[in-house]
């Protein structure tokens, strides 16, 4: 599984899993599955195409979560986005989108899988899109 912290100024988006849905209530950085023959980064353009209709560039991989959502045990790996045009309206897969702080991101629920990259963000990471 591949995640997006998707960052405007000292802003991330954050997505509240939807009712029916694993993990229901609980915050995530959006994403989804990779599929045969895709590359993270293309898996993570297309799912966010997919879910919020909206076109990224996608950085470096900032780390990787464990852990179970709902009953589903998963890996997330997790890497820094910018939106290439208008900010997402609404999510197939999330009841709620939100931009919040950095300062205020622990003030939510989150799931288990995204909490190791939540600590790396409220320990300061950076956004880092330049290549070396």
């Amino acid at each position: 599984m591949v995640g997006a912290v998707i960052v405007d100024g000292d802003r991330i988006l954050a997505a509240r899993r939807g009712p029916g849905r694993s993990a229901a209530g609980l915050w995530e950085f959006p994403g989804g599955k990779i599929e045969a023959g895709e590359s993270p980064q293309q898996a993570l353009a297309r799912e966010l195409r997919e879910e919020l209709d909206v076109e990224v560039e996608v950085g470096w991989l900032i780390g990787r979560g464990e852990g179970f959502a709902g009953l589903r045990e998963l890996q997330l790996d997790c890497y820094w986005a910018r939106l290439r045009g208008p900010a997402p309206r609404e999510s197939t897969d999330h009841d709620a989108l939100e931009w919040v702080r950095r300062d205020q991101l622990a003030q939510r629920p989150w799931a288990e899988p995204d909490l190791p990259v939540l600590a790396l963000l409220l320990e300061g990471a950076e956004p880092t899109f330049s290549q070396p």
